[in-house]
């Protein structure tokens, strides 16, 4: 008979935690809708309804503040100001705010072509001048 030492078996490994469960995979999200249509106008394709006419501000005045601001203004086609942005400032944040507000009252004639979702951009250039 053979002789020997018979080695215990080795003791049983623990069975390895189960991962827990992946949660459900979100719904799949709709595409994005299309981003409007962009069309820039020139100063010959504007003829203003409500021309923008800013107010000066009176601190402006005191402190002989005066510049140019060209706003860039974005228009429904059917000639409403829907943004107005400083695309390049008069150097003054109050002539600047007062372009800007003035632009956004403004109006144009509509705009036959595009469609609804097209959105017109026109760098209107307002001017604040001080006259003695």
């Amino acid at each position: 008979a053979p002789v020997g030492v018979v080695e215990p078996p080795p003791p049983a490994q623990p069975p390895a935690p189960a991962a827990p469960p992946l949660p459900p995979a979100p719904p799949a999200q709709p595409p994005a809708p299309p981003a409007p249509k962009l069309v820039e106008l020139s100063a010959g394709q504007v003829q203003w309804i409500r021309k923008p006419s800013p107010g000066y501000p009176a601190m402006s005045k005191k402190l002989n503040e005066s510049g140019t601001v060209i706003i860039a203004a974005y228009f429904s086609s059917n000639g409403s100001a829907k943004r107005a942005e400083i695309a390049k400032s008069s150097g003054f944040e109050r002539l600047d705010r007062a372009a800007a507000d003035a632009v956004l009252r403004s109006q144009i004639t509509p705009i036959v072509s595009g469609n609804s979702e097209t959105v017109f951009l026109f760098n209107a250039p307002i001017s604040f001048t001080l006259s003695e």
